[in-house]
């Protein structure tokens, strides 16, 4: 019986995603570890896997092509076999067409689907090859645009943004981006790590929008084994989440920061780094035992001398029994992540629009519990990764209009020049780009 390899896992990958939408990380963990796959396949599947994800209106209209029965008519695996056979095909130059068709087909096998599904699958797939530069015409000359986006997503970003910026956000969600390095500032600076990755042989530029900020175009490898990891040197971190750590600035000296929604302890790290200098401490709030795993380790790594307190429970428990009032708090919000959806492509398949009621009702929650926490003239920072008005301009209008004693500050002197053409009415709101993900960020201040 054939071996589940990278194209069955992914593949498999595709049928839980469809059925379940939970987040594709989770899925893929669990198959990759039941299956044990190589390092090398875990990183093919991961790039079909994505891959489709940002492609998949595209592959399907390939496939429709092809076949004469609707694809709501074929079996979840079979459908997402020939995806996966078809992205192969039309995007990924390294391999072999043979190998794209017979290792989709050995899927099945190893599913112990029947002789005639696995025919079915090779026919097909063997025929795009025949056809390859009539489908790709047809895909390029399609009379409407193939956004690979969902249709109630795209309706409203055109509607809010225009056609034209709404195919150029699509396109560049639908982009690989490149891998954002945040050189940690309590170790080393940009230009010092610059040089230890160029003397390495691995290319890197500095970014155009955070100071921190390195951007590897081509690197493809495991990001443990780039020079500066054990050493805590850099972590991975999009240029916009840098830049929203930022708008607590400047720290006051001896002061107290919160990081109320930590996760992973990312934007934690870069508030750490901000508040060394003045000998300002840092609190992380985390609810989600995963996350607050994954935080430990992270600090261990990046800030080994300092240890950067966790509170592990919600931020609800922590307000109930804390006695500190903070400089500055903030609120990176549990969100839609419309603007990151480039990054991870599973999110836009995810949502749904009746989602966003329920986002906005927490991220409000959030707000109002961090209040009470920040002193006199302290400053709330409020941050998403999306893209969406409810989300993020109604959040601060409701709140305002809750909170007398708070007004909005424009973000604009807190943010390196390269960065300020990205406010709009005064708030952080950088739209997908080459280099930046799609973020919210608002500076409000606590007036008495």
């Amino acid at each position: 019986m054939p071996a589940k390899t990278a194209r069955f896992v992914a593949i498999e990958t595709l049928c839980q995603l469809q059925k379940s939408r939970k987040p594709v990380n989770g899925i893929f963990t669990g198959l990759i570890s039941r299956y044990n796959l190589s390092d090398d396949d875990r990183q093919l599947a991961t790039n079909i896997i994505n891959g489709i994800l940002r492609l998949r209106q595209s592959l399907d209209f390939i496939l429709q092509n092809l076949c004469t029965q609707p694809l709501t008519k074929l079996k979840p695996f079979v459908h997402e076999a020939l995806t996966v056979g078809l992205y192969q095909i039309f995007f990924l130059d390294r391999i072999p067409e043979s190998a794209a068709v017979n290792e989709s087909v050995k899927a099945l096998q190893a599913a112990h689907l029947p002789k005639q599904l696995q025919g079915f699958v090779n026919g097909v797939l063997r025929n795009s090859i025949r056809k390859r530069d009539e489908l790709q015409a047809l895909l390029e000359g399609s009379a409407q645009p193939i956004l690979n986006h969902p249709q109630w997503l795209t309706k409203r970003w055109e509607k809010r943004f225009g056609l034209e910026e709404t195919i150029s956000i699509c396109r560049q969600n639908n982009a690989q981006p490149p891998l954002t390095l945040q050189a940690n500032r309590c170790i080393t600076e940009r230009d010092e790590l610059l040089k230890t990755l160029v003397n390495a042989g691995i290319s890197a530029r500095k970014g155009k929008y955070s100071e921190d900020a390195l951007i590897l175009d081509n690197y493809h490898g495991r990001v443990s084994r780039l020079p500066g990891y054990p050493e805590g040197a850099f972590q991975i971190q999009d240029q916009g989440a840098q830049l929203l750590a930022g708008l607590l600035g400047p720290m006051t000296p001896q002061g107290a920061y919160l990081d109320g929604c930590a996760g992973m302890g990312g934007k934690t790290s870069v508030i750490h780094q901000l508040c060394q200098p003045v000998q300002a401490r840092v609190t992380a709030v985390e609810p989600e035992k995963e996350r607050q795993g994954k935080f430990r380790e992270n600090m261990a790594r990046l800030h080994a001398e300092q240890r950067i307190h966790l509170f592990p429970g919600s931020l609800q428990d922590f307000s109930a029994d804390c006695r500190t009032r903070f400089h500055g708090i903030l609120v990176d919000a549990p969100c839609s992540g419309t603007g990151v959806t480039g990054r991870h492509p599973d999110i836009r398949w995810n949502r749904r629009p009746e989602d966003l009621p329920g986002y906005q009702q927490t991220q409000l929650d959030l707000l109002q519990t961090a209040a009470p926490l920040l002193r006199p003239q302290g400053i709330l920072v409020y941050a998403t990764c999306s893209l969406e008005e409810e989300e993020n301009q109604e959040v601060i209008k409701y709140f305002l209009a809750a909170n007398e004693n708070f007004s909005l500050e424009d973000c604009t002197e807190h943010l390196p020049p390269a960065a300020r053409a990205l406010i709009k009415k005064g708030c952080f709101a950088p739209l997908p780009g080459p280099e930046i993900d799609g973020f919210f960020g608002a500076r409000l201040v606590r007036k008495y």
